[in-house]
């Protein structure tokens, strides 16, 4: 597995394109507009006055004494991105309970985790089949944005 950071949400031709950054190696998911939201939303740590879902989802985890661990995206298939959390189950007294992997939406994965502030993993076979090359500038350099290699 290789870890990878969120670089932000972006509009992409028809829907919102989440863009994950291994080095010099992007990784762009297509997401839903309500999903975009959420995970902007963790992104930039804004409260809305209310709970969203996957506040919702965080309270509850830690209503049962559960920590997200990371986000494994694991698996690439008829252009679909397939995906797990693992939490740890932990007792009254902080002791490891149960480890518990929750099959997700990378999409709804990836709400939880930048909530949660956890690693985010994404399989090398996922990475070497649907992430793009780039040509990331000096800081010394005037042009602006990447190229996006093939």
């Amino acid at each position: 597995m290789i870890e990878v950071e969120i670089l932000g949400v972006s509009e992409g031709p028809q829907h919102p394109v989440v863009l994950l950054r291994n080095e010099d190696r992007i990784l762009p998911i297509v997401v839903g507009i309500p999903e975009a939201h959420a995970i902007q939303v963790g992104i930039l740590d804004q409260k809305l006055g209310r709970p969203m879902t996957h506040d919702l989802i965080c309270n509850i985890l830690a209503g049962f004494h559960g920590e997200v661990e990371s986000l494994c995206i694991y698996k690439l298939e008829n252009d679909t991105f397939f995906a797990h959390i693992n939490v740890h189950q932990l007792s009254d007294n902080g002791d490891l309970m149960q480890v518990l992997r929750i099959d997700a939406r990378p999409s709804d994965g990836l709400a939880l985790a930048v909530r949660q502030k956890c690693p985010i993993f994404v399989a090398e076979a996922v990475m070497n089949k649907a992430a793009k090359d780039v040509e990331i500038p000096d800081d010394d350099d005037t042009d602006e944005g990447d190229s996006w290699g093939s």
